[in-house]
């Protein structure tokens, strides 16, 4: 073992590194950049011969310790939750790492901490982003105060609906699905009530907050720098999760459409 690391076992190193690919990758970093951050994680404790995969379901590494023992560890990512401040934090943490080399201790008090900040943020400030973009898109498409202002109640009900389907509905297909049957509605009783004028801005305002514009931006760089295959996998997702949500607003127009 080398003599300038805190490490014993490696098992447990590796474990702790693929937390924060994990991670990473489910805040919204490309392929590439998680790759490249495990593989000088490991190298920063003398690891040999490190052969990382990943695709956007899946991450599998496998290296060489100082003492000559084969690690290998396979990962099953199963959640989506783009956040770019927790990204940035998990990128820096994983710098102070190759830097520093800190115990596993130590790593896993950083990534608990971080993990930790994330959970605690107010629970109104969950709710006042989705709230701004919804409202902000349905006037700058042309909706007027009254469709901005309905547009806000449906990015706080569809907010509400995330935090409660989160951990009850795995399948994003019938997630994203369900909230925007519920959007369509809710957009047409509120144009019905008299709340909004026009219950296609309200709806516009609120496809913005869900529609997959990240997840089809990385998935073409992930083929532009040579991921072909995470690519089109997050390519196709993207497209089926916006075929889902278009289905979900068609029905709820032909539902209450010919009513309201």
């Amino acid at each position: 073992m080398s003599k300038d690391t805190n490490v014993k076992d490696y098992a447990k190193l590796l474990q702790q590194i693929l937390d924060i690919g994990e991670e990473m990758l489910v805040c919204g970093a490309e392929v590439n950049r998680v790759e490249d951050s495990i593989i000088r994680m490991c190298q920063a404790y003398d690891a040999r011969r490190i052969n990382v995969y990943i695709i956007t379901s899946n991450i599998q590494v496998t290296f060489e310790d100082p003492m000559g023992n084969i690690i290998t560890q396979i990962r099953c990512v199963e959640r989506s939750n783009v956040n770019y401040q927790m990204l940035q934090q998990l990128n820096d943490t994983s710098r102070y790492i190759c830097a520093n080399k800190p115990s596993t201790k130590e790593i896993e008090t950083k990534v608990f901490k971080i993990l930790d900040d994330s959970v605690k943020e107010p629970l109104w400030f969950k709710y006042l982003g989705p709230m701004i973009v919804a409202g902000s898109f349905a006037i700058f498409f042309g909706g007027d105060l009254r469709d901005g202002i309905a547009a806000v109640f449906v990015g706080a009900l569809m907010k509400f609906m995330n935090r409660f389907m989160n951990s009850r509905e795995p399948n994003e297909l019938v997630y994203y699905f369900m909230v925007s049957v519920v959007a369509s509605v809710t957009s047409l009783i509120l144009v019905a009530i008299g709340l909004g004028h026009n219950y296609d801005k309200i709806m516009i305002g609120a496809i913005m907050i869900i529609i997959p514009g990240i997840a089809m931006t990385n998935a073409i760089r992930d083929m532009i720098i040579g991921d072909i295959y995470t690519g089109l996998l997050r390519f196709c997702s993207a497209l089926l999760i916006a075929g889902a949500i278009a289905c979900g607003f068609a029905l709820g127009i032909i539902a209450l459409g010919g009513i309201i």
